[in-house]
């Protein structure tokens, strides 16, 4: 009842606010009775960052370009403040995600609760979540950037905080990953919403939990609590700036008001020493009958949490500071940058001695350089909007000694190839690109 009971609105047994502002009728029922003598001083104005959100929703792809999130799903971890938050309770559910989905179907994104930031200060929160921001988590500012990647989510995991319960009321896939019954107010629309959300268990893996109730969601899920929010949805402005004015004893505008769409997310990016440009990556390139499926990990993760990836592949970024992972490459990702890549592959091979190939993204293409000197121009037959470099760990499968693809022909034939990525399927052409004249 924190907010509508006597012990927060009264002093020395007098009502401290001259007016009570609320989101819904629900709220004034419940004042009502924990409080009668505060209802007449309450007003139920609605939700401005309810409708702030949902003036966003236009801007969905717009939002989602800003997190680069593609094609992939973009997940949206969110935690209050507090021991029982699900920072607070369950940290590792972050490394633990990132291990668990393949960095080209799923980005991941994290807004945590401003009082975290504020009592610990950035540099502290940035350090504890170090690890899972290299591994490829978009930590998105303390104030800014969580009401658009609201509306950019797919999936959201959450705990009892507001951010959780708005994107339910989007009709957002959502679940919880923690939540203290305990500490929410018996019959209010929060506990009753941790009553009915889908709860992770921290003992079984994380991503088949998320997909499978994700199978049985539908946006009016959670309605049942969820439109409890706001009791005038889209009027909150208006009724709140008419109430500011007569309070202040002043003429209202008389122009609309005005609900601005949330601004676009802006994460936090480590540059280098710390990282390269991308994390290094575990990955797999298994052939299957419709082609060759590539799934790839964040490496420092998948050795952390020992997660099992069979025949794995290293690929890591030239720029890579981490010997280990520069000692380990197969496929060894340049640029992007200027001039001719094909001068920029060759040297790159010289500096990685144990990888097999160097590679650049050109546009939605895949530029290869092999160790035995072939130069290789990988070509999707259509649009798409994964990583291009994820091309190589299919070509690198199929030119392995007697490999052949899941009709039973090699690479060599020159013959399309397809690549399997999550649900997407890319039909890629290798195209030789003979030698240019030195200048």
């Amino acid at each position: 009842m924190f907010g509508l009971s006597r012990n927060t609105l009264a002093r020395d047994g007098a009502l401290i606010p001259q007016t009570l502002v609320l989101s819904h009728e629900e709220q004034l029922d419940r004042l009502t009775a924990s409080y009668p003598d505060a209802a007449s001083s309450a007003v139920v104005a609605g939700d401005p960052t309810h409708d702030r959100i949902h003036a966003g929703l236009p801007w969905r792809e717009r939002y989602r370009d800003h997190l680069e999130t593609g094609d992939r799903s973009l997940v949206l971890i969110s935690s209050t403040w507090g021991p029982t938050s699900l920072l607070g309770s369950r940290p590792e559910l972050l490394t633990r995600l990132l291990a668990e989905a393949p960095a080209d179907e799923y980005r991941i994104a994290f807004a945590l609760h401003p009082n975290v930031w504020h009592s610990h200060g950035t540099w502290q929160v940035r350090a504890w979540l170090a690890e899972a921001e290299r591994a490829g988590l978009r930590v998105l500012p303390d104030r800014q950037g969580w009401q658009a990647a609201l509306v950019a989510a797919d999936h959201i995991i959450g705990d009892h905080g507001s951010v959780t319960f708005y994107g339910a009321a989007l009709g957002t896939h959502t679940v919880l990953g923690a939540f203290p019954h305990h500490e929410m107010a018996t019959g209010s629309p929060i506990a009753d919403f941790g009553r009915t959300a889908t709860h992770l268990d921290p003992s079984l893996p994380l991503l088949p939990q998320i997909t499978t109730d994700a199978g049985h969601h539908h946006p009016r899920r959670f309605a049942e609590t969820t439109d409890l929010l706001t009791s005038v949805p889209g009027e909150a402005g208006r009724i709140t700036r008419s109430l500011f004015y007569k309070l202040l004893d002043l003429p209202e505008p008389v122009h609309d008001v005005r609900v601005t769409p949330p601004e676009p997310p802006v994460p936090y990016r480590r540059g280098w020493p710390d990282t390269a440009d991308s994390a290094p990556l575990m990955c797999t390139a298994e052939v299957e009958e419709a082609g060759v499926r590539v799934a790839r990990y964040p490496a420092e993760l998948v050795v952390g949490t020992r997660l099992a990836v069979p025949r794995a592949h290293v690929v890591a970024h030239a720029d890579e500071p981490q010997l280990r992972w520069r000692e380990a490459t197969d496929i060894v990702v340049c640029g992007p940058d200027e001039g001719d890549p094909w001068p920029r592959l060759g040297r790159t091979l010289t500096g990685h001695p144990r990888a097999h190939m160097a590679v650049e993204a050109e546009g939605q293409d895949c530029l290869v350089r092999t160790r035995e000197g072939s130069r290789v121009r990988l070509t999707p037959d259509t649009a798409h909007r994964h990583d291009p470099v994820l091309l190589a760990s299919a070509f690198w499968r199929l030119t392995r000694p007697g490999q052949r693809d899941g009709a039973g022909r090699g690479i060599e034939a020159g013959r399309p190839f397809t690549v399997l990525v999550g649900g997407h399927s890319l039909r890629v052409h290798a195209r030789a690109v003979g030698d240019r004249p030195r200048p």
